[in-house]
């Protein structure tokens, strides 16, 4: 872990991704300012339904894929897997994008209409972008080169825009851009390098059918996570809602950090195998853990104040929901280890699945029945009973999975002593 290829690795998949993360804590502030609370509110729940809509229309590709392109063995099949990943991906965002269009239309604040809308499709089009496939070949230059460094240049001319003229759907559409764009433009370099068929209309009902467990499983996670704003913006006053939308956003913001990590281990935890590989993944969720126990008191001790200062004393994150939303970042951030680095390369993905769906269908209602009852911070306790639960369910099959691998690892040695005798 010591080694040089092994810290630029980290940096490469830490840093640059980390900085275009909170880059729109550079225009944020005055999107939350200009918009006002009930548009403030409105453009993070259009933000959670796209998010939503960005897991259906990923597939799971981005949950899956950089284990499989990790292990597939040569240049051509990384590249029919990602022509796979792409049709499947726009074949989806062709029929959802407008679905999720009038959803937030019906769920903004009168005049926030536009706004709700473009957050949703920033959101929602990420689905479309190629960074998982450079996490499963290990390239962070090209995430750096196609995605990080765009983001942060067009968040910034979106600020200086916005500063001038006040037009708050600069900062969307300037997300989008970035998107379609970097996305674009690295698929044309990928597949002229790589040639090859192109799946069929035939195809499809196949390839849905074979990424339908992990996009299941991302689906049930998304729709608790993507639940708790929307709910807030319509069954809590303007001024609580605008103050859970700025703590929803900064643990948005924050939660980038556990997937970025996830992806700077996943081929240095997959080259191995047996016993070495299992101890790589303890290594991997000692490093989710801090991550996760760093990042959760931050949001809980600092997060008041960054609030107060990012968005104004309107839209101030209350002190409850931020300490509820820290132990949902702690369960998350183990959590995504858990599935990146053991179970999903394990073939284990029903698994995981089933363990979600079951935080699901408990959590929801528990979400919608405390935000009724004692508003946002019911909503926030809700969704950290959901994470906590979906991470302890994980906890046995993951144990039994190490094991396995130990156990593999000690049955060819003994095969090898045998043979050797």
């Amino acid at each position: 872990m010591s080694s040089s290829p092994m810290r630029r690795r980290l940096i490469g998949f830490m840093i640059p991704p980390a900085l275009a993360a909170v880059s729109p804590l550079v225009a944020l502030p005055l999107v939350a300012r200009s918009a006002g609370p009930s548009g403030w509110a409105s453009a993070i729940a259009g933000e959670s339904v796209g998010t939503f809509i960005a897991i259906v229309i990923g597939y799971g590709w981005a949950a899956i894929g950089p284990a499989l392109v990790s292990v597939a063995t040569t240049d051509a099949d990384r590249a029919r897997l990602y022509r796979e990943s792409l049709f499947v991906r726009t074949a989806i965002a062709v029929a959802a994008l407008p679905l999720m269009g009038i959803i937030c239309w019906a769920i903004a604040s009168p005049g926030s209409e536009w706004l709700t809308v473009l957050m949703a499709a920033q959101g929602a089009l990420i689905a479309l972008s190629f960074t998982w496939y450079c996490a499963g070949v290990g390239d962070p230059r090209t995430i750096i080169l196609y995605d990080a460094i765009p983001r942060v240049v067009a968040t910034v001319i979106a600020m200086v825009l916005i500063a001038l003229t006040g037009a708050v759907l600069i900062y969307p559409l300037a997300g989008i851009l970035v998107t379609v764009g970097g996305t674009a433009f690295f698929t044309a370099r990928l597949l002229h390098q790589h040639p090859g068929t192109w799946p069929s209309p035939r195809h499809l009902p196949g390839l849905l059918r074979s990424g339908f467990p992990v996009a299941l499983n991302d689906a049930a996670l998304s729709a608790y996570s993507s639940v708790p704003a929307p709910l807030v913006n319509v069954t809590a006053p303007a001024t609580a809602a605008a103050g859970y939308a700025s703590a929803d956003k900064m643990f948005k913001l924050g939660s980038v950090l556990p997937f970025t990590l996830a992806s700077a281990l996943q081929r240095w935890v997959g080259e191995v195998e047996g016993a070495l590989r299992a101890q790589r993944i303890r290594l991997a969720l000692t490093m989710h853990a801090g991550l996760g126990l760093a990042g959760g008191l931050g949001l809980s001790l600092l997060g008041y104040l960054a609030s107060l200062l990012l968005f104004g004393e309107l839209n101030t994150a209350p002190v409850d929901v931020l300490i509820a939303m820290g132990f949902v970042f702690v369960f998350l951030s183990l959590r995504t280890s858990m599935t990146r680095h053991i179970l999903f390369p394990a073939g284990r993905a029903k698994v995981v699945v089933r363990a979600t769906l079951i935080a699901t269908i408990i959590g929801v209602p528990t979400m919608i029945g405390l935000a009724t009852t004692i508003g946002p911070v019911g909503a926030a306790i809700g969704y950290a009973v959901t994470e906590g639960m979906a991470t302890a369910l994980l906890w046995a099959p993951c144990a039994a999975t190490m094991r396995d691998l130990r156990r593999s690892t000690a049955e060819r040695l003994t095969v090898e002593s045998e043979h050797d005798d």
